[in-house]
């Protein structure tokens, strides 16, 4: 039983359970002892930890990669601008001053 994937264990024990037909106490007691131990041993292996963090890292990765892609854009973006303001102040005064 214990070899069993966990989330098979807990599937039973919960059909188990919700069966029409009506069930001692023992019976009750032990679907419910055979899901809480199902619970209690799923656990990530080592393999499945390391997928998992890898995969977040990729994620972070690609989301720093966007947020700099946009920084950098509204940065360029308000140089521009700034760019474009200066250079019209500027012909304006070298217009008011001719």
């Amino acid at each position: 039983m214990a070899t069993m994937n966990p989330v098979l264990r807990l599937r039973r024990a919960f059909r188990s359970v919700a069966e029409p037909q009506p069930r001692s106490e023992e019976q009750m007691d032990e679907a419910a002892d055979e899901a809480a131990d199902a619970i209690t041993s799923y656990t990530y292996s080592q393999r499945e930890s390391d997928l998992r963090h890898a995969q977040m890292m990729a994620e972070m990765r690609e989301y720093m990669a966007e947020v700099r892609n946009q920084m950098t854009l509204i940065v360029l973006i308000a140089t521009g601008v700034l760019l474009g303001a200066l250079a019209i102040a500027v012909t304006v005064i070298l217009t008011v001053l001719n």
